[in-house]
């Protein structure tokens, strides 16, 4: 039984490592290659705005097919296979419409990733009695090593290996998966009334507005940070480093998140996670020292980490078992897909007129606003449950 319960637990976390490790992979050098082929700021903010919109769409999709044939792994395999192809068919598009329009075919795959995912270790980690945070961390993990990895052979190569590195990491993360044995309990559903159902509660409704405004700017700070870093004075090399340690303290803080989540309760880890962001983005806006952005690397963790973690198992515990997937597939819609596309599409072009560091400063207002929301869900949560607000 011990043996069992530890080749499964190999299993979802190489799993997770390796999904993450291909978008440490691609999208922290992804501006870069753009703009090795030609590409300014606009032309960057409208291309990787493709993919988010794709993921509007693509990410509801994907998770009302889990819900309703109740084969998530199935699924998720077939995914990963379509997006290690389209690592390599992407390399065709040189110009800015013919890499716009494969990179949407790719997205329409790889938003899929990341809720099906989700969804599974979830369910895992209920059954195992742990906390999702110490499945996720593996992601982090994944995440971090990429970005060194991919950082060094791009400065010895070619950014051309941003890709090549995507899809063999796409392609193990599926042999992974191809070993897991995951039982999807539960009858087929009704996803139409599932979905009438999710929208009538409205701790998950105002939820929804809070990611756009808080993940979008964490999801574009994986493009835009490159070139931050850039205009600091730091180099390829340094942002493959600070990558590597952004997304390794995101690893402890997603284990413990559980730690927090009792102390705090989870509306205010949210909250906590958020403040920070913000906070984060406006002071990357004043020019800070690339030595300075490197030794306050574990604020990622703190931010980003706890956020991840703690906004999964919010919207796990505020919707219905039966559309788990949806629900966190319509969350990473409205933060990876609608929140993503704003804050790269304006980001690029506040980038091309007023320069990265006002970029950032957009990022931490955004973040700001994407409170409000978020405070007034806790005190419906508060109100719900009889108790003062602080």
């Amino acid at each position: 039984m011990k043996n069992t319960q530890a080749a499964e637990a190999i299993q979802i976390n190489g799993m997770f490592t390796f999904i993450y490790f291909s978008l440490g992979a691609m999208y922290p050098l992804l501006s870069h290659y753009l703009q090795s082929i030609g590409m300014n700021g606009t032309h960057i903010g409208l291309i990787v705005s493709v993919g988010p919109i794709i993921a509007i769409v693509a990410e509801p999709f994907w998770g009302m097919m889990c819900d309703r044939f109740r084969i998530p792994r199935q699924i998720l395999m077939g995914i990963l296979a379509m997006t290690a192809v389209m690592s390599v068919i992407i390399l065709d598009g040189k110009t800015f419409l013919s890499f716009a329009l494969l990179y949407a075919v790719l997205h329409f795959f790889q938003s899929g990733v990341v809720p099906i995912s989700d969804g599974m270790a979830l369910r895992y980690a209920a059954r195992e009695g742990i906390d999702f945070g110490r499945v996720r961390q593996w992601g982090a993990i994944g995440f971090a090593l990429a970005t060194l990895i991919v950082g060094l052979l791009a400065q010895k190569y070619s950014f051309l290996v941003i890709f090549y590195v995507y899809g063999l990491a796409q392609l193990i993360a599926l042999l992974f998966l191809y070993r897991m044995d995951v039982a999807q309990a539960g009858e087929k559903v009704n996803i139409w009334k599932g979905l009438l159902h999710l929208i009538r509660i409205p701790r998950y409704i105002l939820f929804l507005p809070s990611a756009f405004l808080i993940f979008g700017p964490i999801n574009a700070h994986n493009v835009y940070f490159g070139l931050l870093y850039d205009k600091l004075g730091g180099n390829i090399a340094g942002i493959g480093l600070a990558f590597l340690l952004f997304a390794g303290s995101e690893a402890p803080f997603m284990k413990f998140s559980g730690f927090f989540i009792r102390r705090l309760g989870l509306e205010r880890t949210i909250l906590l996670a958020g403040l920070i962001s913000s906070v984060r983005w406006f002071w990357y806006g004043t020019s800070p020292t690339p030595a300075a952005v490197l030794a306050l690397f574990f604020v990622q963790g703190l931010s980003v980490g706890l956020y991840l973690a703690s906004a999964t198992q919010f919207v796990k515990e505020n919707t219905p078992d039966s559309l788990r997937v949806t629900a966190i597939a319509i969350y990473t819609s409205m933060g990876l897909g609608l929140g993503s596309m704003a804050s790269n599409l304006i980001g690029g072009m506040i980038l091309d007129k007023w320069g990265i560091f006002a970029t950032y400063k957009f990022f931490g207002l955004l973040t700001a606003v994407g409170l409000i929301p978020l405070f007034y869900v806790y005190i419906i949560g508060r109100k719900q449950q009889g108790t003062v607000l602080l």
